[in-house]
């Protein structure tokens, strides 16, 4: 059988922690299961990269470890940016249907090397309804 992996996830203020709470409620998942790290207001750069720097380290060192970043080019994306190798996938601007679809194969034994990310972001772009249109459709029936 083939390596697991981790997920982290790296946001700004309580949206990692709101994720976390979410994946509680929907697979009954623990703290265990996905790490947090959140950038707070009024925190200083260095601080916040000494924070995800003691994370990976430890908890992460030498595991294969999906990292999810809320928003592309924003302070927590930069700052993971640093410690980027070739035992990490950086996925940016994330959302719930994607995160979901992951912790589920993660939970399910899904291998490292049988993670197909582009298809999971695939999902989680095709996820979103703009229900106001499917309704206006509908009146014309």
């Amino acid at each position: 059988m083939g390596e697991s992996f981790e997920v982290l996830v790296v946001t700004h203020g309580g949206l990692g922690s709101g994720y976390l709470s979410t994946m509680e409620l929907l697979l009954d998942i623990g703290r265990e299961d996905m790490g947090i790290v959140s950038f707070e207001a009024g925190e200083e750069i260095d601080h916040f990269k000494e924070k995800l720097s003691e994370c990976i380290e430890e908890k992460y060192r030498d595991k294969n470890l999906i990292i999810l970043l809320d928003i592309p080019g924003g302070t927590p994306a930069n700052t993971v940016l640093e410690f980027m190798d070739s035992s990490h996938r950086l996925i940016a601007g994330f959302n719930l249907p994607f995160l979901l679809e992951l912790m589920v194969l993660k939970m399910s034994g899904t291998n490292w090397d049988e993670l197909d990310i582009g298809e999971i972001i695939s999902n989680s772009k095709n996820s979103m309804v703009y229900y106001n249109e499917i309704l206006r459709g509908n009146e014309n029936d």
